[in-house]
């Protein structure tokens, strides 16, 4: 069987290939001859022995010519078509459709029609190497003095502020009961009834809402207006809220100082130590994340090359795959969509944003890294293609197991994605910025 046909066909939202197949007379007369010998062993047709009975009869006993043809004719496809397909690089990016206009014939070649969404074609801006912004290869002093005082802040201890007379202040601790509500009254989800601890002016909470308390001192129960800003979530509805709350009282945080005896808590000698342990720490963690997040800036660089959108079928194709992800994550885990949502505050609006984000950011690697391939005129060779395969455990097996799935254009494809990736990240003009 051969391609004998290959034509695209877009209209401006889609692009579509379709392709002619032909299988050979051999090829048909081979199909229909096996067709009728399993069909005579599989099928007992009274007043034959069994394997005996002539063709005509089977084609009877089976509707007639017309559904027997058509039998063989789906036979040929399943049989040979998707070898063929893969041989030639092609991935539809959706099911395709198999449109069959004349039966198979004996003698005669038999041709078909395959036909669905392919990977659409978009154009770059440029394909030069990109610029991308890295953090040193090793931790600075300013990142060492940063990774202390997140560990001096880990240990903080609260002491309670005993003072009656004492007014809240920015900086303060508040211990509160508060209901939150929206604008149409309806109460908010896990902000109705609850106790907080609020650290004013440390972001716990909004600006607005932190300036209401402010003053206000233990005991009271103020009511008040204020706003989200900048709120994506639709549990706030319009951003413009109002609070009921009490104030319960005050406390200070207090952060241990950075001395030889906090060292000596987290096992080592003294503070230069400590320091010393914390570099350690960073620069191990460099080494492990850099690469990963260089290409991830190259990435996001050569996706910003993209004129115009990613066509939206395409978006809609790839959100499909990142959904089911998601259930299957989901289902492994033994969890449902109602748990999920309850136990990470989400709506279901909130979720199917982010999938449809994911998507958007799928869509756009893959047919950037597409366009840059054939910009640069990259080849796809063995070579390359076992660079691609020396990462499994396996090689030789996945390539097999590929292989007789008719898969090895999807193979092929993820190996373009890396040649991509090196070509990228080798020619990336870096500046390195704390």
């Amino acid at each position: 069987m051969d391609i004998t046909s290959k034509v695209f066909e877009e209209d401006g939202e889609k692009r579509e290939l379709v392709l002619t197949l032909t299988a050979t007379a051999e090829e048909v007369d081979e199909n229909i001859k096996q067709f009728f010998k399993d069909a005579r062993e599989q099928k007992e047709i009274p007043g034959f022995r069994k394997g005996k009975a002539p063709r005509n009869v089977i084609e009877q006993n089976l509707g007639g010519h017309e559904p027997t043809f058509g039998a063989i004719a789906e036979t040929i496809i399943n049989t040979l078509s998707f070898k063929v397909i893969d041989d030639a690089d092609v991935i539809f990016v959706a099911e395709p459709e198999f449109n069959v206009d004349t039966l198979p014939e004996d003698h005669k070649p038999f041709s078909f029609t395959v036909s669905g969404p392919v990977l659409p074609k978009v154009e770059l801006t440029s394909a030069e190497p990109v610029s991308i912004e890295m953090p040193p290869d090793e931790a600075t002093e300013k990142e060492i003095e940063e990774h202390l005082d997140n560990l001096r802040d880990y240990y903080h201890t609260y002491k309670t502020i005993d003072d009656p007379d004492h007014q809240a202040q920015m900086g303060d601790y508040v211990d509160l009961t508060m209901t939150c509500t929206k604008s149409d009254t309806s109460e908010i989800r896990g902000l109705t009834n609850v106790d907080r601890l609020i650290g004013l002016g440390e972001g716990t909470m909004p600006a607005s809402f932190d300036e209401k308390i402010v003053g206000a001192k233990a005991g009271e129960t103020l009511e008040f207006d204020f706003e989200v800003e900048d709120s994506n979530n639709p549990q706030f509805g319009d951003g413009k809220l109002k609070a009921e709350v009490k104030v319960k009282g005050f406390r200070e945080c207090i952060v241990p100082a950075l001395d030889d005896a906090f060292a000596q808590k987290l096992g080592s000698k003294d503070v230069e130590e400590l320091r010393g342990a914390v570099k350690m720490a960073l620069d191990n963690d460099k080494r492990k994340e850099l690469p990963n997040l260089m290409v991830e800036r190259c990435m996001e660089q050569l996706v910003s090359r993209i004129k115009g959108e990613v066509p939206e079928y395409f978006v809609e194709i790839i959100k499909e795959d990142v959904f089911r992800e998601f259930m299957q994550s989901m289902e492994k885990n033994g969890t449902s969509l109602q748990d999920w949502m309850l136990k990470n505050d989400m709506q279901k609006e909130e979720i199917q944003e982010q999938i449809l984000e994911e998507a958007k950011h799928r869509a756009a690697l893959d047919v950037a890294i597409e366009a840059l391939f054939e910009e640069l005129g990259l080849e796809l060779t063995e070579e390359e293609l076992d660079k691609t395969l020396a990462k499994e455990k396996n090689p030789e097996e996945i390539r097999r197991s590929w292989s007789e799935a008719n898969r090895m254009a999807d193979l092929r494809k993820l190996a373009r994605q890396d040649m991509v990736t090196r070509w990228l990240v080798k020619n990336a003009q870096v500046t390195v910025v704390e």
